[in-house]
C-alpha cells in the first residue's frame, strides 16, 4: 500500500497543473497562489459527479492528504479562557477530525486575518456526520450546537458568538436553530456553506445576520445527493465570508 507521504509527493509534483478549468482566468489570478494550489489539490483528489454514500471513504482520505500537504488542522477545541469571539462549526459528510479540511481551516484562517484586533475560539461539533446522518437530515448534531452555544455564553456571557456550517454541516446550524428559540436572535453571525437546506429560512435570527453560500449548479444546496465540483471548492468564499462576519462581531 502506498504511504500517504508518497501519495502527496506524487500530487505536489503534479499539482501546478490541477488548477480548476471552469473558473475564469481573471478570478483565479485574484484568488493567489495558495488558493489556487489548494483549489488545483482538490481537483485532483475527489471524484465528481458521484453520488454521495459511493464517496466517503475518498472524501475523508483527501481531506486528510490536504491537511498534510497545507499543514492545516482538522480539530478544533476552545481554549479554556474567554474571548472576543466564538466560532461554533459542524463539519460536513466524512469530513475527518471535527471541522474537516475544505472549509473549516481556510474559513478560520480568512477570520483570523479579518479580526487582527480580536481574540478567537474555534469549535468543533463532534459528531458522526457519515452518509446516513445526511441521508436522515439527522438532528443530533444541531442539538449539541445549541447546548454549546448555551454553555458558552453561561461561561463568556460577552463573547460573539458565530454559528457556521458546511454541507451536512447546514442541518446541524438550522436545528440548533430551530432548538435555541429566542436565545437565536443573540448570535452575532450565521454563515454556511453548500447548506442542504439553503431554500428554508433560518429561525429565530435576523435575516441581516445570515450569510448562505451556495455555488450554482451544487446539489446539496437542493438537498441531493451528487458531489459535484461546486460543492468542493467553498474555500473560494471563505475571505468574503469572513468580512461578512467581520462587519457583525
Amino acid at each position: 500500500m502506498l504511504t500517504l507521504r508518497y501519495i502527496v509527493n506524487a500530487i505536489l509534483c503534479t499539482v501546478a497543473v490541477g488548477a480548476p478549468t471552469v473558473l475564469e482566468q481573471e478570478h483565479t489570478t485574484k484568488r493567489g497562489v495558495a488558493l489556487n494550489t489548494f483549489l488545483g489539490l482538490i481537483v485532483k483528489l475527489f471524484p465528481v459527479n458521484t453520488v454521495i454514500d459511493n464517496t466517503c471513504g475518498t472524501l475523508n482520505t483527501g481531506q486528510q492528504i490536504l491537511a498534510t500537504v497545507f499543514n492545516l488542522d482538522t480539530t478544533q477545541s476552545s481554549s479554556s479562557s474567554c474571548k472576543d469571539v466564538t466560532v461554533i462549526f459542524a463539519r460536513g459528510t466524512c469530513d475527518p477530525g471535527n471541522v474537516g479540511a475544505l472549509v473549516g481551516p481556510p474559513f478560520f484562517k480568512a477570520i483570523q486575518d479579518k479580526l487582527p484586533g480580536k481574540s478567537i475560539n474555534f469549535q468543533g461539533i463532534n459528531y458522526p456526520a457519515s452518509v446516513e446522518g445526511y441521508l436522515s437530515a439527522d438532528g443530533a448534531a444541531g442539538q449539541t450546537m445549541a447546548k454549546l452555544v448555551k454553555s458558552t455564553w453561561a461561561s463568556c456571557p460577552n463573547t460573539k458568538i458565530v454559528l457556521s456550517g458546511y454541507s451536512q454541516g447546514g442541518f446541524a446550524v438550522h436545528n440548533a436553530a430551530d432548538s435555541l428559540g429566542k436565545t437565536m436572535s443573540k448570535v452575532s453571525a450565521v454563515v454556511v456553506f453548500g447548506d442542504p437546506l439553503s431554500r428554508k429560512p433560518l429561525s429565530n435570527i435576523d435575516a441581516s445576520k445570515v450569510h448562505i453560500v451556495c455555488h450554482e449548479g451544487d446539489d446539496i444546496c437542493a438537498q441531493g445527493v451528487f458531489i459535484l465540483p461546486q460543492h468542493l471548492t467553498y474555500a473560494i468564499d471563505a475571505a468574503s465570508s469572513a468580512d461578512f462576519i467581520a462587519a457583525r462581531v
